[in-house]
């Protein structure tokens, strides 16, 4: 397989936000005063709870509403033995997901991306995103280091739908079976790439998921792509 162009999503791959999740969920848990309050061993444990649910959901082909939003709040909230104030868990996702200080890049992205551009290969931004976001990855020393930016809301399309990846493949003129898509989200990045026949890699960075329950390539440190790129050119 020879790969020429490698799509990253951003957030939560290229880069990450502080506090990180697990911090944030104890910070929701005494907003909403639920009790116990989990230490950090037990909130890792509850987030791995629900990103399983919502991969086995998504690979059941179940819509990610709000219903299941739900129903995988309650089942996380439950695995981490708390109580109280559920009556409507869906705000504490939100609140989880929003409430944060601000943005790093992820352990590794700035050395692998410069590896990656050394031996050759075409790298961009692909995330759901507003076209500002394009200051916060300059800020961070990601856009120097990739050869294009593509952000939903400029494009008009957003991950999972194939036209989002299609767009980028006409204008960086690279076919689906050359080009790769790396991401921590399994809906919108691995689902996403696949409706546009591109290969998906999962990033897996907390170690949430094994080989045997993702049905695509599973990388739980940046630092493992050019040794995994490199395996995939002698197939």
């Amino acid at each position: 397989m020879k790969i020429r162009l490698i799509l990253f999503d951003a957030g939560g791959t290229l880069t990450k936000v502080l506090p990180e999740r697990e911090e944030r969920l104890r910070k929701a848990c005494i907003y909403f005063d639920l009790k116990p309050v989990p230490d950090e061993i037990v909130a890792l444990q509850g987030l791995q709870t629900i990103e399983r649910f919502f991969v086995g959901a998504i690979q059941e082909g179940r819509m990610i509403d709000r219903e299941t939003i739900r129903e995988g709040v309650i089942l996380m909230l439950s695995s981490m033995g708390v109580a109280g104030r559920l009556d409507d868990p869906s705000l504490l996702w939100d609140f989880v997901e929003t409430q944060y200080e601000f943005e790093v890049p992820m352990e590794g992205a700035l050395k692998t991306l410069e590896v990656l551009k050394s031996q050759g290969y075409l790298l961009a931004v692909a995330s759901n995103a507003t076209p500002a976001y394009e200051t916060t990855l300059r800020q961070l020393g990601i856009s120097e280091r990739v050869d294009a930016i593509f952000l939903s809301d400029a494009i008009g399309y957003a991950k999972p739908d194939y036209r989002f990846f299609k767009f980028i493949l006409e204008k960086m003129k690279v076919a689906p079976e050359e080009t790769v898509h790396v991401g921590n989200s399994y809906w919108h990045d691995v689902v996403g790439a696949r409706r546009a026949n591109i290969l998906p890699i999962y990033f897996d960075r907390r170690n949430i998921l094994t080989d045997t329950d993702i049905d695509c390539p599973r990388i739980t440190c940046l630092h493992d792509l050019p040794n995994l790129f490199g395996q995939m050119a002698h197939r």
